[in-house]
């Protein structure tokens, strides 16, 4: 066997982590839509975060809970941050009880989990059939000389 053989190891083990970790947030997502309550909060301003290498902007959203308390908090969202412009209404899911936890409600976040878990799957599973592929094309020249 040859080192060529690793290199299938490489899209082969990063399909099945990509396909892993997207598929943990595609259920936490699905999850998060089913559990959370959605309420109408108020974009306050942006507040600047620096995540790994790179800056994020992130809008700072203030609601009403059912119970009248206030809140405003920074939503970890940087897809659509720049977009979103003060004074603006935007949608929000919260968990009851955790306000920690606000998200704006978008189905981007979805659609781009299952994405991911595509791409992955499709990954692997072509490293997968190359290499099987490759094996099943070296078993007739093999069995010749052994069979």
């Amino acid at each position: 066997m040859s080192a060529y053989w690793l290199l299938a190891l490489i899209p082969f083990l990063g399909g099945l982590a990509l396909s892993g970790q997207q598929g943990m947030l595609a259920v936490t997502e699905r999850f998060l839509r089913r559990a959370a309550r959605r309420v109408e909060g108020t974009v306050t301003g942006h507040v600047a975060s620096r995540e790994a290498t790179y800056a994020a902007v992130h809008p700072v959203v203030r609601w009403t809970d059912d119970d009248g308390v206030e809140y405003e908090r920074a939503v970890p969202d940087t897809v659509s941050a720049h977009r979103i412009q003060e004074g603006l209404r935007v949608r929000l899911l919260v968990m009851p009880g955790a306000p920690d936890t606000v998200v704006l409600d978008s189905p981007h976040r979805y659609k781009t989990a299952m994405f991911g878990v595509w791409l992955g799957v499709v990954l692997w599973v072509g490293a997968l059939t190359a290499v099987l592929v490759r094996i099943a094309t070296l078993l007739p020249s093999s069995c010749d000389r052994y069979c």
